[in-house]
């Protein structure tokens, strides 16, 4: 009887010792399936996340530097009566783009927009001849649809790739405005116009 109850007492050790294993974070083949499966779904997730993300951050700095060339046309051309003598060399003269920083060129001659391409100024009309600088300026479609409900909100008029968004006698429509950002492909010219108001 001796035998047997060492034989038992062994058995159980091995047992014991075997769930210590287990226990100890060791995982059968199903669980090592199941973590794996798990971690192909997150980096799927975060796959299809990074571009979304990465045009809603792209939107932000658009519209960001889109109101403060804005607000510099409006302060270097405080005390012209209308905007005809403007252009993009003496608006950035006067800084009105100075948040293109390094995409300034030296001579005041261009202005690179923050996705490429170039930014140009021309006087415009929203109400009254020569009453409004007119920035155009070529985004990606994706940010194009992304900004413009803000941009709305600070220019009196827009217009994507030649279709008026938004005016004193257009409302806006967000469904307008993204069929006018992608008709043009991959990239869209938004005009934004600035007058004295």
């Amino acid at each position: 009887m001796k035998i047997e109850q060492r034989k038992e007492i062994q058995n159980e050790r091995f047992r014991r010792v075997a769930r210590l294993k287990k226990q100890k974070g060791e995982l059968s083949l199903i669980e090592s399936g199941a973590v794996l499966g798990a971690g192909a779904l997150v980096a799927l997730v975060v796959y299809m996340a990074v571009p979304f993300v990465r045009n809603m951050v792209a939107a932000h700095q658009f519209k960001s530097e889109a109101s403060m060339f804005h607000t510099g046309i409006q302060n270097a051309t405080l005390n012209d009566a209308d905007f005809s003598a403007e252009s993009l060399s003496t608006l950035a003269k006067n800084h009105a783009f100075d948040a293109a920083g390094a995409r300034m060129a030296s001579d005041y001659s261009s202005v690179t927009g923050m996705f490429g391409g170039s930014v140009t100024a021309s006087v415009g009309k929203v109400t009254n001849a020569n009453d409004a600088m007119v920035v155009s300026y070529p985004v990606p479609a994706a940010v194009c649809s992304m900004a413009t409900s803000a941009l709305v909100n600070t220019f009196p008029q827009v217009v994507v790739n030649s279709t008026t968004i938004f005016s004193p006698t257009t409302t806006y429509s967000s469904s307008a405005a993204g069929t006018a950002c992608t008709s043009s492909g991959a990239v869209a010219t938004i005009q934004l116009y600035t007058t004295r108001s």
